[in-house]
């Protein structure tokens, strides 16, 4: 009964927290809105746009991930910690809405966005845009679980972390483009090619993920953070581009990746190649923060630790 009470008494804590970044997803999807040429609910209701319904899903996917940041980064009273999910969640509104138009202008470079979903309803273009809303999502998650020096290195932090997640993206993109050897940005604008963007989504959602996880819990020693973030990144790179052999040769044994992504235009292709970038992105998450928690104790205490592993499972006491 005790635990049942204290179980209730913390879920009524956190309702106000909750309240508040719901709150605060509600308004970015306002600001999106607002500062896009065209109404939401016309593209979702009245013209059933395919292309604009995944793009908002994943913004709001995206947005909503950036929340849970956001929620873990609390102060040290009950108001303190209203006001910094406050604070937090408008700037998850102000960043979100910019990673949109990076994404025009920098990573779908070579045609508009905004022609594609809105006029073409390119399912393909919705994709793309989707994955790169997450992936900053994931970004901003990471990067609202650092430890700075001060409120004011917060901000600042914040800030340059951000940008650091959106070059990630937009690198990762020219690699994307290299690695395969069809046109992207053809196939997704002139074939309307929702394979190629799911495919496309996919990695760049993968980008987020490791992005994430280099993040988490950084300080606000710039040169040591960016440094261990452009380690990650680069071995994420090669792991992504490996990815996708393997989602050719292993996932795929019966027909080429490429053929069924750009000829076939299958769908299903184009979601196991994403999965599969997702998949890396996922354990290799995974295996960096093992090391980042193992770095934390000396090398001797760490193997220790590892080998006792075994006999605590065996023998409990």
């Amino acid at each position: 009964m005790e635990l049942f009470i204290e179980t209730g008494r913390r879920v009524a804590f956190a309702m106000p927290h909750f309240a508040i970044a719901f709150v605060m997803l509600l308004i970015s999807k306002w600001v999106y809105d607002l500062t896009t040429p065209y109404n939401f609910n016309d593209e979702l209701t009245e013209n059933d746009n395919p292309a604009f319904g995944v793009c908002l899903a994943g913004y709001l996917i995206g947005s909503a991930i950036a929340m849970g940041g956001a929620l873990s980064a609390l102060g040290t009273t009950f108001m303190e910690d209203l006001m910094w999910v406050s604070i937090l969640g408008a700037i998850t509104v102000v960043l979100m809405r910019v990673s949109v138009v990076i994404n025009d202008k920098l990573i779908l470079t070579k045609f508009s966005v905004n022609k594609e979903m809105f006029q073409d309803r390119n399912v393909g273009t919705g994709f793309v845009v989707a994955g790169s809303c997450v992936a900053t999502g994931f970004v901003l998650n990471g990067v609202f679980n650092g430890h700075s020096d001060s409120m004011a290195l917060a901000f600042r932090d914040i800030l340059v972390y951000w940008v650091v997640g959106q070059l990630i993206l937009i690198v990762g993109a020219l690699v994307f483009q290299a690695m395969t050897n069809y046109d992207v940005h053809g196939v997704i604008e002139g074939d309307d090619n929702a394979a190629a963007g799911i495919s496309f989504g996919g990695y760049l959602v993968a980008l987020g993920i490791v992005a994430r996880a280099a993040l988490m819990g950084a300080t606000s020693d710039l040169a040591v953070e960016l440094t261990i973030t452009a380690v990650y990144v680069v071995v994420s790179l090669v792991l992504l581009a490996a990815a996708r052999v393997v989602a050719d040769l292993a996932l795929l044994p019966k027909s080429p990746l490429t053929k069924e992504v750009v000829v076939d235009k299958n769908m299903a292709a184009g979601a196991v190649a994403a999965a599969s970038f997702i998949m890396v992105a996922a354990l290799l998450s995974g295996a960096l923060r093992l090391t980042t928690d193992l770095a934390s104790v000396s090398p001797t205490d760490a193997v220790e630790t590892m080998l006792e592993q075994p006999d605590d499972i065996i023998s409990p006491e």
